[in-house]
């Protein structure tokens, strides 16, 4: 009688697979993990970049209502740059690239603003002192619209998957608002950014 040793083995728990077997199942195993782990590293990464994106927004935000809210202030620009560095809470603000002076829109709301954050001749209305090019007046007009715009570094983009989530690449982009044209400056690879007006009260 003929005998056939067969390569499966049959225990008191019921099939066993065979060694080649165990061996593709766990190269199936590697290959299905770090399908997960990459998109667990892509949702981490993703979740951090949304973060920074919507702290960076509420930042430029309370920045624009310094602006609009600091007529009569003698340093309401540099105020709202104070103001928009301390909102960030979360983010690296050495790393913060404030658009500075904010861009000033006329009442009519087309055509430049006659506010300034940098007036050399005349005197300051409101503290009587003289504007030169060493101490420079910050003087806005009511019913203006101020714009302010800030960037921060971004590394979600990836090329060889074609896959960029930052707005702006490195360099200045120029953005059209409501508020008027603002240049925004990138000095990183990507950014992202954000940009708001408030109307001077």
């Amino acid at each position: 009688m003929l005998h056939v040793r067969s390569k499966m083995r049959v225990g008191p728990r019921g099939f066993t697979p065979a060694r080649g077997e165990e061996g593709q199942a766990l190269f199936e195993f590697a290959i299905g993990a770090l399908v997960l782990c990459t998109f667990l590293i892509g949702i981490i990464y993703g979740g951090i970049m949304a973060y920074d994106r919507s702290v960076l927004a509420n930042a430029v935000a309370i920045g624009a209502r310094s602006v609009g809210a600091g007529r009569g202030d003698s340093t309401a620009c540099t105020d709202s740059q104070t103001a928009l560095t301390s909102a960030a809470y979360g983010l690296k603000t050495s790393s913060i690239t404030v658009v500075s002076p904010p861009g000033f829109t006329a009442t009519s709301g087309s055509g430049a603003g006659t506010s300034s954050c940098n007036v050399t001749t005349g005197t300051n209305p409101y503290t009587g002192g003289a504007c030169s090019t060493t101490t420079p007046c910050q003087i806005l007009t009511m019913g203006e619209l101020a714009t302010v715009a800030a960037s921060y570094p971004c590394s979600m983009y990836f090329p060889r998957l074609k896959i960029n989530l930052c707005s702006i690449a490195q360099g200045n982009t120029v953005v059209t608002t409501s508020g008027g044209s603002i240049t925004v400056n990138c000095p990183y690879t990507n950014c992202v950014y954000s940009i708001a007006t408030a109307r001077i009260e």
